[in-house]
């Protein structure tokens, strides 16, 4: 039983606990010893998934890029919300990661810009596609462009991160 009052010290120096303290400093010491090891394996897991979403990005990209290529602006549309849902998703997958290493820090916070641009890219196709089937032909033409800029973006901002975390 805790008796109020009770500092931490007192309870590890009474009952039970006071015959574990060597095992307890032991354990504390091998946790410090290995929290390198744990950092760099923490900053691969973090390279890894840069790498998985970019992967699930570029293929969602490519099947964008088909729809405006054949000219079917409604399944663009279709294609570039699933683009921009998959980069939201991978923005928050990123963001709750916790990098180990200053690397790792910097490498997290380019593909978080990077996956920013691609949103914004599915953003402006989507606004391209229904520009395109209502027939407005120069905002259709403005936002490909702009999707096309902010796309361009995120890829150099996505090399970066993974020639970042490569390192680490």
């Amino acid at each position: 039983p805790v008796r109020s009052g009770s500092t931490l010290m007192t309870l590890i120096t009474s009952s039970p606990l006071r015959s574990h303290r060597r095992v307890l400093c032991a354990l504390g010491v091998l946790g410090a010893l290995t929290l390198p090891a744990a950092a760099g394996a923490s900053d691969h897991g973090l390279h890894m998934l840069v790498n998985t979403w970019s992967a699930r990005l570029g293929a969602d990209a490519r099947v964008v890029a088909q729809d405006a290529r054949l000219r079917h602006p409604r399944s663009m549309v279709a294609s570039a919300g699933r683009f921009r849902a998959d980069a939201l998703h991978a923005r928050a997958a990123l963001a709750a990661t916790a990098p180990a290493s200053a690397v790792g820090r910097s490498g997290r916070r380019l593909a978080l810009a990077a996956f920013a641009d691609y949103a914004t890219a599915g953003s402006r196709w989507i606004v391209s596609g229904k520009a395109r089937v209502a027939g407005h032909r120069k905002l259709a033409t403005t936002s490909a462009r702009a999707a096309s800029q902010a796309a361009a973006a995120g890829n150099a901002l996505l090399v970066a991160a993974g020639n970042k975390l490569r390192r680490s």
